[in-house]
């Protein structure tokens, strides 16, 4: 009998240590936007994203114009030489504005002195899962000057639901790991093994889980692994789902956190 009851409980920690519900996205192709981005990046020689008497290219990198549009590579020891970087300023992101500052906290941080210590008791109700391998660039991509819908989409929630408060943002590709800034949610490096995120799936107590990643991961093996989970839901696998329809789904997603 005593075994039988320890059984039970083991089995019962099992079912506990999974989300209450696993949402899973996977994106297609927009060829419209995707063909109209990639053609309109390409027919430009270089981008010129301004830094105070330099530019930035993503391509090229650090440059100065020279006569008649010409590119003149630029010296590193004579950026680091100046005194004064004009084009260097202190990130004013969506992250920066949810720091509140606590002079009693004892906890250093860059952007206000002081950062408000994180409440233990204050659980997460909702977890982003950000896919950022080499193939997201095919669905979520809006040009290199803009933020990609990815980081509009948890941007949008954040609004309602303060990010590292009640909701927690990763990205992956091989490996899951929280990201510092949400910039980090429009690259697109790397392969993925899903395997890692169903093991970490397996491990999680967060109430929803949302996992944005592309339809070719939209394998049998990792969407019945997400089926023996318990309660999910699928986008994308029926019928086409894209990048620029997310933002529809902020509303309902930021009420998980209440």
């Amino acid at each position: 009998m005593k075994i039988l009851l320890l059984l039970l409980c083991f089995w019962g920690n099992l079912v506990f240590a999974t989300p209450k519900h696993v949402e899973v996205w996977f994106l297609s192709v927009d060829k419209t936007s995707y063909f109209r981005h990639r053609n309109n990046t390409f027919a430009q020689a270089r981008q010129c994203q301004p830094m105070g008497d330099y530019c930035f290219d993503p391509q090229i990198g650090l440059y100065k114009q020279g006569e008649e549009n010409k590119v003149n590579a630029v010296d590193s020891s004579e950026v680091e030489a100046q005194k004064k970087y004009d084009f260097l300023e202190l990130h004013k992101g969506h992250e920066t504005e949810l720091i509140e500052c606590d002079e009693n906290s004892g906890f250093f941080d860059v952007f206000c002195g002081k950062a408000k210590k994180i409440s233990k008791t204050n659980k997460t109700k909702l977890e982003v899962w950000v896919d950022v391998s080499s193939t997201m660039k095919q669905v979520d991509f809006r040009g290199y000057e803009k933020a990609c819908r990815r980081q509009l989409l948890v941007e949008g929630i954040g609004l309602s639901c303060p990010l590292n408060q009640k909701m927690k943002v990763y990205s992956f590709e091989e490996y899951r790991k929280e990201v510092g800034s949400l910039d980090q949610l429009c690259l697109s490096n790397g392969l993925n093994k899903m395997s890692n995120i169903i093991r970490d799936l397996k491990s999680s107590e967060v109430d929803h889980v949302l996992i944005i990643t592309d339809i070719y991961e939209a394998d049998i093996e990792f969407i019945q692994a997400i089926e023996s989970l318990g309660k999910h839901s699928f986008k994308g696998l029926d019928t086409p789902f894209y990048a620029s329809e997310m933002k529809e789904s902020i509303a309902r997603l930021a009420g998980v956190c209440k």
